[in-house]
């Protein structure tokens, strides 16, 4: 320890601190009696205040050592426990040997386990990670390494996201020694990659399916492959599989008999040592439609509604549209004798019929929809009333109740799923009273008073649809964030074609389930709007919950839409396709994002990985079953530190509050004693 004064002694202070030493003791040698206290105060003053005149320095050092511990890491990926030797419950056996025995060989250590990140071990490994993220050691050691004698890392070697650890442990400046656990040999794992086929596709063409199958682990032999139409067999294919991540094409070219969204299924067979069945299958649609499809459209007395109606028909290129206009008792704008002779897809009826139908003409309709399969829509129009559909309400599945309706009385009303939210829908009147005449019909829409606004109908596969209000065209200029005319009418027309044509695009994942951070590929064909030239976007929706947002790019090369996106944590999702030109919904699909699986899918010992991180950071590599003989490479290490002490009387604190407590004694005893 050494004492010095920062500031030098001068002729001025010598001076000054020799005349107060004999000041102080003429004055002490003739009162010291009675004022004694007061003396030893006023000296403990004074040397304090010296002090701070001539700011003396006390410099000191102190020596510490300590011992620097070695930092274990454990993986606790998935992978671990699919290990067929050793298995987890033998792992933790060992772990727990493991520690013992650096515990009796006085070797300081820290212990961690790590999967997606590292942290403390707190008891066994239970292989509940989903990932392995071996960079992240990296990072733990570069930001310790001064605190630490050296690192072990125990583990399969097999990196499942993060940096190319190989890269990440170079010069890492400590000592890094690697135990390999498992067989060199992965499990075998055999699963559909993705799907290529079209989102739309024309009854009666050739479409071709395209599957990649990847396989995993010692494989070498033929799997087939299948196509299912639902349950029934398409077609079937061998395919040589090798294994190691390799991956093969299959391709299926078959003719489309059914219209509408089509369910098929491509599926794999399976092998017996398989870690994982249930990805050797994935389903897909594909949306099947007529080249062209044929509606009439009868109007009793054109209104409002009627060409609003027409246009929205005539905007769809794959629907053409026979207008009948009643002009006069038996004559119409086309001659009915064309109705008559031509099949329909659709028959609608917008404000038509006006009078009753007379019921040979009743019979002969009802013959002509169920010999061509037709469908049918209701439109109530202003000039209509409760008698005007007597006879063919019971064709389309319907019965008219005698329920006097006024004439601009509007009435407030929701969809049965309340999608909108009923509160920002317009009123609207009510023309017809109707219930079912069976337990096919389904409301899509009722007003608050029960009465049923539009209503759905199946009977002997004839579909029919009723709109009670004539107030259609109210909806077709009221726009929200859903448009209400879209899912009144023209999802009506898609459900009565049994096609998709109501939104002309119709867009697929790649498969219909995903693991939780696989990339998910959205596609869409474009079939025909001259608006998509603006492009369109999706949001993605959890629980109505707000997730994501990606914009869709056009491929040239093959004519569609093309998205992706990482899939979120494991649940049930939705996605809504929006067309960039109005931000309508084009389609709302749900799909499935299961735990991850990545790790089952490479289960072996990646002992080239580990050899490379012990090797450049002067360190060893250890089998798990030799893992006893790197005690002899872990030396207990420890680390001295110097450090130097400066106390400067000037800078403490402490010095300024005694000297302020010593005054204020002495003014408390002056002032018991009067002398104040």
């Amino acid at each position: 320890m050494k004492f010095n004064f920062i500031q030098s002694l001068d002729f001025a202070s010598l001076l000054i601190i020799t005349s107060s030493v004999f000041i102080f003791i003429a004055l002490f040698t003739s009162h010291k009696e009675k004022f004694k206290t007061f003396f030893i105060l006023r000296l403990l003053v004074l040397c304090l205040l010296l002090l701070y005149l001539f700011n003396p320095v006390i410099k000191y050092s102190t020596n510490k050592y300590s011992e620097l511990p070695w930092a274990l890491f454990f993986d606790n990926s998935s992978s671990i426990k699919f290990h067929k030797s050793p298995s987890l419950n033998s792992i933790n056996l060992g772990i727990d040997n493991f520690l013992d025995q650096l515990y009796s060989k006085n070797i300081s250590f820290i212990s961690h386990s790590f999967d997606t990140e590292v942290k403390s071990l707190k008891g066994k490994l239970s292989g509940s990670g989903q990932t392995t993220n071996i960079g992240n050691i990296a990072e733990y050691i570069s930001q310790n390494k001064n605190k630490l004698a050296g690192a072990v890392i125990i583990s399969d070697g097999i990196p499942t996201e993060g940096v190319e650890p190989s890269l990440a442990f170079l010069n890492s400046g400590l000592p890094i020694h690697t135990i390999g656990i498992g067989n060199k040999s992965s499990l075998i794992d055999i699963f559909i990659n993705s799907i290529e086929s079209p989102t739309v596709a024309i009854k009666n063409d050739r479409i071709n399916i395209s599957a990649e199958i990847q396989s995993i682990g010692d494989i070498n032999d033929r799997f087939s492959v299948s196509l299912y139409d639902d349950s029934r067999l398409i077609a079937s294919k061998y395919v040589e599989l090798y294994g190691l991540g390799s991956k093969s094409i299959v391709n299926f070219q078959f003719q489309p008999k059914s219209l509408g969204r089509q369910k098929y299924k491509i599926q794999v067979s399976s092998v017996s040592d398989e870690v994982n069945i249930s990805n050797n299958k994935q389903n897909f649609d594909v949306l099947i439609l007529k080249e062209k499809y044929t509606v009439a459209l009868f109007t009793g007395s054109p209104n409002k509604n009627t060409s609003i109606i027409k246009k929205t028909l005539k905007n769809n290129n794959r629907i053409e549209v026979d207008h009948y206009i009643k002009i006069f008792s038996n004559k119409f704008s086309t001659p009915i004798k064309n109705f008559w002779e031509t099949s329909y897809d659709l028959i609608l009826f917008e404000n038509y019929p006006i009078e009753p139908l007379s019921p040979n003409f009743i019979r002969i309709l009802a013959k002509k929809i169920i010999s061509q399969q037709s469908g049918i829509m209701i439109l109530a129009g202003p000039n209509q009333n409760n008698k005007s559909l007597e006879g063919l309400s019971i064709i389309a599945g319907f019965q008219i109740q005698n329920e006097k309706t006024a004439d601009g009385d509007y009435n407030y009303w929701e969809f049965s799923d309340n999608v909108p939210d009923s509160e920002n829908l317009p009123p609207l009147s009510r023309k017809f009273s109707i219930t079912s005449i069976d337990n096919n019909t389904s409301d899509i829409a009722i007003y608050e008073s029960g009465w049923t606004l539009l209503a759905r109908n199946i009977n002997r596969k004839i579909r029919s649809v009723i709109f009670t209000s004539p107030d259609i065209n109210k909806l077709f200029f009221y726009k929200n964030e859903l448009t209400v005319f879209s899912k009144i009418f023209s999802e009506s027309i898609n459900w009565l074609l049994r096609s998709g044509v109501s939104s002309e695009n119709f867009f697929r994942l790649n498969r219909d389930y995903f693991q939780q951070g696989e990339m998910a590929y959205l596609s869409g064909t474009k079939v025909g709007h001259e608006d998509d030239s603006l492009g369109f976007y999706v949001d993605v929706y959890k629980e109505n919950k707000f997730i994501l947002s990606t914009n869709f790019d056009m491929n040239m090369e093959k004519s569609i839409w093309e998205a992706r996106f990482r899939t979120p944590n494991p649940g049930r999702y939705s996605y809504n396709v929006h067309s960039k030109h109005n931000k309508e919904i084009v389609q709302s699909t749900s799909f499935n994002v299961l735990d991850s699986q990545i790790e089952t899918s490479q289960v072996f010992l990646n002992e080239k990985l580990l050899k490379e991180i012990s090797a450049s950071n002067k360190g060893k590599y250890f089998n798990w079953n030799n893992r006893e003989f790197i005690f002899g490479e872990m030396p207990q290490k420890g680390k001295q530190e110097i450090k130097a002490n400066v106390i400067i009387f000037k800078d403490s604190i402490q010095l300024l509050l005694l000297i302020l407590i010593f005054i204020c004694t002495e003014w408390v005893l002056r002032k018991k004693r009067g002398l104040l």
